[in-house]
């Protein structure tokens, strides 16, 4: 069995790899030959150095492994890269690769919330929590599956929930979003001034975070330069969430930017 696996996994390595397997295998051959078919002398020798090959070949199929990822690594890849089709088909063929781990649901989650899939997002992500009370990314999942539906007041309980329990500062971003969609202009700027510098690094949020405070009266505009370099990311989320009233919220918000350019 693990014969087979090795010869699945060896086409998929780097070359430098295949070659070293390569040759430690033909030197331990040689090696196994002389230890039991040639002279005397250097029987022993041959199978101790037989013995040292194995265990650096052992080494070698390691490290040669090293890119072959597990199922989980390869949704979270495909998430990565935006293929949410690839990152959900795989973790829902893959129960061995940890399906029911905690991890593998709350990236199921938000697979299933970036194709629309609402209900089973929700589904698999309040699992994920049942498994892992104040689990904080499952806490965030929730809060951002709350937030794209269009219950704000939910997003910003889960999403407090989700900072309070270790979740990095930058969801506070989503928080300040939810409030703003609330009209609660004083907490939505208390958590976009707590955020402003750490979404500099992150041009579509502080460009979406600038427009909001343009609005509340609290900040400059976005530059023109801005909104044309980051409007069609926010066009795109507009799209993907069409049928709930936060894509509906954001179109206009894009709408209203595209009117400046």
């Amino acid at each position: 069995m693990m014969l087979r696996r090795l010869l699945r996994e060896v086409p998929e390595w780097d070359m430098a790899s295949k070659a070293a397997l390569g040759l430690g295998i033909a030197l331990l051959l040689l090696l196994l030959m002389l230890g039991f078919l040639g002279p005397e002398p250097i029987q022993l020798p041959a199978r101790i150095g037989a013995f040292g090959l194995l265990l650096t070949i052992q080494l070698l199929v390691l490290w040669g492994s090293r890119r072959i990822l597990s199922p989980y690594h390869q949704a979270q890849q495909h998430f990565i890269n935006g293929d949410y089709v690839n990152a959900r088909d795989i973790l829902e063929m893959a129960p061995e690769s940890g399906q029911t781990s905690v991890d593998a649901l709350v990236l199921l989650g938000s697979a299933y919330r970036h194709l629309g899939q609402f209900d089973k997002s929700r589904t698999v992500l309040e699992h994920a929590l049942g498994l892992k009370l104040d689990y904080h990314f499952a806490l965030y999942g929730l809060g951002k599956l709350s937030l794209t539906v269009g219950e704000y007041e939910a997003a910003v309980d889960y999403i407090t929930k989700a900072l309070l329990s270790g979740a990095p500062d930058v969801v506070q971003f989503d928080l300040g979003q939810a409030f703003y969609l609330l009209g609660d202009a004083e907490k939505s700027n208390h958590y976009f001034d707590n955020i402003r510098s750490t979404v500099a690094d992150e041009p579509a949020q502080s460009m979406l975070l600038d427009y909001y405070r343009h609005q509340m009266g609290t900040g400059k505009r976005p530059s023109n330069r801005s909104i044309h370099d980051n409007l069609q990311f926010w066009q795109q989320e507009a799209l993907k969430y069409r049928q709930t009233p936060y894509g509906a919220a954001l179109q206009k918000d894009v709408d209203a930017m595209s009117a400046w350019l």
